[in-house]
């Protein structure tokens, strides 16, 4: 059993939520995803807040600075006993600041919609320990707003669109690892992307996060969960409709994690923040900076 765990954690930590395709700034990565979710198996319904801010590193392009910021529903049902169905539908607003003037791109994002199975429910095995794990596959769909031109009309990336105008097939895993009111959730997802109705491609993507928490409740029926842990994410170049790789696309990141989750009743309220400690974005013409994320849910 240890050897299984400890093959399953790799494999986890190797899969796992967009580089610019110009030279000042901005990143196409979905971003790393920061949270304790995964620990939570019932139904829940919630929004989520994401905040990504990258800062150009080239002397010409004179500090512009992008931020990314996504506010997204969250639905997850279980239809079957071991059969669950999520849905996430992002309203994404990203910002250019610039010396030479600011500009701005927002609108719904594309829907994914995820299909998992459980694959352990709470396996109890020595000393008290428990094991969740759960697989899935999905889709996501091109809803959002995609303007092809938006480089060459705007002077901004392709990434800054709302949606980037193609299907992507989706793969996660989670796996939970659990003894008494502690323990250790590994997650992991693959996207890969096809090209868009104009032939460009978006560079295929990873993440990952392993956190360590531990809840601890209090007389008045009010849960606090403090988590911590590394967090990391990559895509792959993007490819122009010519087969050509686009210039300064591509990327990786090493975060350390930190946040806390307080749960009422059926509400959960949570919030974490995502420090880079080692990245290598766009050629390294792009910085990432500390990210910030906010959860609201309903469980039930």
């Amino acid at each position: 059993m240890a050897k299984q765990i400890a093959a399953l954690a790799v494999f986890l930590l190797l899969l796992g939520e967009k580089a610019a395709a110009c030279d000042a700034c901005g990143c196409s990565v979905n971003g790393v995803g920061v949270g304790l979710m995964a620990t939570y198996r019932q139904n829940f319904l919630g929004f989520q807040y994401q905040y990504a801010p990258f800062r150009s590193t080239l002397e010409h392009a004179q500090g512009a600075t992008d931020y990314f910021h996504s506010v997204e529903l969250v639905a997850r049902f279980r239809v079957f006993r071991r059969f669950n169905l999520q849905l996430n539908q992002p309203y994404r607003l990203n910002v250019r600041h610039h010396p030479d003037g600011d500009d701005q791109r927002s609108g719904l994002g594309d829907t994914r919609l995820l299909a998992s199975y459980i694959l352990l429910d709470q396996l109890a095995f020595g000393n008290g320990y428990r094991l969740y794990a759960e697989a899935g596959m999905g889709a996501k769909a091109p809803i959002g707003h995609f303007n092809a031109n938006i480089h060459d009309e705007h002077n901004l990336p392709e990434n800054f669109n709302p949606g980037n105008g193609s299907w992507a097939g989706l793969t996660q895993a989670n796996l939970v690892l659990g003894r008494k009111n502690g323990g250790i959730t590994l997650t992991g997802s693959y996207q890969h992307n096809r090209p868009s109705t104009s032939g460009y491609r978006f560079g295929h993507q990873w993440s990952g996060q392993a956190l360590l928490f531990n809840q601890f409740t209090t007389k008045g029926g009010l849960s606090l969960t403090p988590y911590c842990g590394v967090a990391a994410e990559g895509v792959g170049r993007d490819v122009k409709a010519n087969g050509k790789y686009a210039a300064s696309t591509g990327g990786k990141g090493w975060y350390a994690a930190a946040g806390i989750n307080l749960r009422f009743d059926q509400w959960l309220v949570g919030a974490g923040y995502s420090q880079p400690f080692s990245q290598h974005y766009s050629s390294a013409e792009v910085e990432a900076k500390g990210r910030l994320i906010l959860q609201l849910s309903y469980i039930f």
